[in-house]
């Protein structure tokens, strides 16, 4: 399944692996990203991801830390989990401000309150 993650990117983080069996290393870059949003209650709702992506995005967006993402990503799931990769088929798409502004909506008060 195709989905896309859409938050303010807090990280940008070069990473690499070392088989250990075949002492190969491998390059990739780690991307932070932040949804800050509220619940059907009005509560906020704050969640953080981290996406292992191809080694090429670092230099794409290591001058993004800040601005808000959009990144297309596959999501499967194995014996070992859900697994997350990024899409580079499509583009990264960088914004200014949050497309999802959820600030316009209000806490429901509670009608249990005592």
């Amino acid at each position: 399944m195709t989905t896309h993650l859409i938050g303010q990117l807090l990280e940008v983080k070069p990473s690499e692996y070392t088989n250990k069996k075949t002492d190969k290393v491998s390059y990739s870059t780690d991307l932070t990203v932040m949804f800050d949003g509220i619940d059907e209650e009005g509560f906020r709702k704050v969640s953080v991801e981290t996406v292992n992506t191809d080694e090429e995005y670092y230099e794409e967006l290591k001058g993004s830390i800040g601005k808000f993402i959009a990144l297309a990503y596959h999501s499967s799931i194995d014996q070992w989990g859900q697994k997350f990769y990024a899409d580079r088929s499509m583009a990264v798409l960088t914004l200014d401000k949050n497309p999802l502004d959820y600030s316009k909506f209000k806490r429901v008060e509670s009608k249990d309150k005592k």
